[in-house]
Formats: C-alpha cells, structure tokens, sequence
C-alpha cells in the first residue's frame, strides 16, 4: 500500500512536470533568438576605455586593454527578442516562455549571458513579477560586497555605488560560500548615448582558459586557493555602508553569526568596538553542477584592498573592509592581480542596455560589470539573486 502511494506521488509529480514544460512550449512564439546582424543591434556604440581610467585597480599595466567595444558575436551575450503578442499576453507568459528557451533548451548554460529585449516590462514590480514567475527560487544573501536598496521582494538595485564609480567585472559573491546561480538585471533607465553606463559581460570560459596557459590557476591551487579577510564594522559606530547590520540584513550579533558558516567562515571575532572580523578560504575554480566545466570563479582582484583603496567614495583611514590573499596567507603580486584584471577586461564587451532590457547571467559562466557615466544622468539597473 504504502509502494503504491509512493508510486502515484512520483507518477503525479512527473506529470505536473510535463504539463508545465507543455505550458511552456505553447508560449515559445511570443520570443525569438535574434539571427539578424550583430552589428545592427549595436549601432553607434563607441570604443569604451579601460587602461588609464581613473581609479581602476591596475589601471595604467599594459595587461589591460585600452578600450573595450560592443558585441561582435551572436553568440555573447545571446539575444532574444520579445515579438508584438508578448505585450498581449502579458508578464507571466513570457517568463514562462523565456524559461523554456534558457532552462529547458538550455541557452543559458550554452551562452552563459542572454539579452531579452522588448518584454513588458517598465517598473520594479513587473521585473519582481517576471523573476518570480520563472522557476527558479528567488534568493538574499547576506555578506556581500556591493551597497543595494530593496525595491520590490527580492528585487534590488544593481550597486548604490557613485555613478561615475566603473565596477570591475566580477561573479557576485564569489568570494562567499554561499552565491546565487543564476543573476536577473533589468534597465529600468538607459542613459544617454555618449554618457557613459555601458553594461560589463565577461564570458567566463575565455577567462579560464587564459589563467590556464598563465599557470595562474595552478598558481592559486599549489598554495591552497584564495584568503579572504573581511572587516565589518558597527552602524552604531560608523556612517559608512561596511557594517555588519547593513551586509548580513540583521542588528543581532546572533543573526550574524548563524550566516557566517554559510558564507564559508572558518573563524571570526568580536573586537571592542564592535566590529566583525572574519576569514575564508576557497579555491580559485570551481566545477559548474550541470555543465561538468571547470572556471575560474573568485573574488580575487575585486575583494582586494586596492580596489578599496582607490575607490573615492569608500573610507579607508581604519583599514580596508575586505583584502585577498594566497590561501596560505601569502601576498597576490600586483602583477598577478593585472593580469587577472587584464584577462577579465580584455574579454569583456560593453553593452548600452536600453530601458526596459533584462539580461540573464549564469553566475559561474559570466561575470557582470559597469563603466561609470556622468553624474546627474538617469541610470538605474535592477537586479534579483536566484538559487
């Protein structure tokens, strides 16, 4: 009897499985893959410079690239554009139909980034609508690196950073235990051309294969993978965003501490000011759960205190709040550190998102970023963390 039961809960979960992928596949006309020129989509975009701009972590090594363009390739990011019954059938419809192209067809996994353009979408609440109506599971993680403002559920700001502060290409929160899988942005205000605030994507597979033939993989895996040493002080004490209230979403010492062994905390303490210093180790790559790769994937260069340290806007009198070293507790060479940077911008393409575009990213096969733009211009990017 209990066999039988056993049996027909399997046998309706499978069947609730296929009438969901069934419901999927008649949304498929409302997007398409994008087959028409490259080039076209990209129009106007100019040649965006890296070496040499202002407060970038090795900014002036000739690692980097002087300027980094817009895509060239169909394949990176891929493109897929919304048809006229999409407005029609309304949001629901088309997250449905845009998680049959990148979960069940698998483009996501194959292209690591995909663009979606022309959905209806225009506020925070339609993007919160969209992300949760695909099926993946919606996450907030504490212990983050980036300031963000909660606009809708688990919608956020992208980065509260100052406009013209350019962020570095990075995997969100690489240098955690705990990270999302699967990251959702959405434009909610395109800036203007020529002002800057272009999109960063990295396809993190070219990345890999160049820390590969440097030995810089091997490098990090002989001494044990990567250190990160983190500081986070008291809002009670400071003004600055680095506290430990603000990045693990709790005033409790206790609510802090029950998060610490998720984000990979091998040990951690109180001092007497209040402030939190804690540390982890992880390796510099990591084996992607559905595509058996091996990639590079750390917080290596954007957690490290020069990062910090020339940032303008982040006050580090009392020492930087994160810094990265060699597991073993050595100091990253700054040449090191350039030619990550260098392999990071030198495969990145800069992307001027319109309003209302949304691009999804595998965490582990693309890595995000942003160029400043000029300040006082409208430039709001929306973002939610998925499992």
């Amino acid at each position: 009897m209990r066999a039988g039961v056993v049996v027909l809960a399997a046998a309706g979960a499978l069947a609730a499985w296929h009438w969901a992928r069934a419901r999927r596949a008649r949304r498929r006309g409302l997007l398409r893959v994008y087959m028409g020129d490259v080039a076209a989509l990209y129009a106007g975009a100019r040649p965006v410079r890296v070496r040499g701009r202002a407060n970038l972590p090795s900014g002036e090594s000739t690692h980097l690239p002087e300027t980094i363009g817009a895509p060239t390739s169909a394949d990176f990011p891929l493109v897929v554009l919304a048809g006229e019954a999409a407005a029609r059938a309304g949001i629901q419809a088309c997250a449905q139909n845009a998680y049959a192209l990148l979960h069940d067809d698998g483009l996501l996994n194959r292209h690591g980034a995909v663009l979606l353009r022309g959905l209806p979408i225009s506020t925070p609440a339609d993007f919160e609508a969209f992300c949760s109506a695909l099926d993946w599971r919606s996450t907030k993680l504490g212990g983050g690196g980036t300031v963000r403002t909660v606009l809708a559920g688990t919608v956020r700001t992208a980065s509260d950073e100052p406009p013209e502060h350019t962020i570095e290409p990075h995997m969100d929160m690489a240098h955690n235990g705990a990270f999302p899988a699967r990251i959702g942005f959405m434009m909610l205000h395109g800036p203007p051309e020529g002002c800057g605030g272009e999109t960063v994507l990295v396809d993190m597979r070219h990345v890999t294969r160049d820390m590969q033939a440097q030995g810089i993989d091997a490098e990090f895996a002989r001494r044990g993978g990567v250190l990160y040493r983190k500081k986070l002080w008291s809002s009670q004490k400071v003004e600055h965003s680095f506290t430990w209230q603000r990045r693990f979403f709790s005033d409790a010492k206790a609510g802090v501490e029950a998060q610490l062994p998720a984000a990979g905390a091998r040990k951690w303490n109180w001092t007497d000011d209040d402030a939190l210093i804690f540390e982890n180790a992880l390796p510099a790559t990591i084996v992607h759960p559905e595509t058996g790769e091996t990639l590079w994937f750390n917080g290596i260069h954007t957690n490290h205190r020069d990062y910090f340290d020339l940032a303008p806007h982040i006050d580090t009198a009392d020492g930087s709040p994160f810094d990265t070293f060699y597991a073993d507790g050595g100091e990253i060479e700054p040449d090191t550190l350039a030619k990550i940077r260098g392999s990071m911008w030198g495969r990145a393409v800069a992307v001027a998102l319109q309003s209302g575009d949304v691009v999804v990213v595998d965490n582990r096969l693309a890595a995000h970023g942003r160029i400043g733009w000029t300040p006082g211009v409208p430039r709001k990017m929306l973002l939610n963390h998925f499992e």
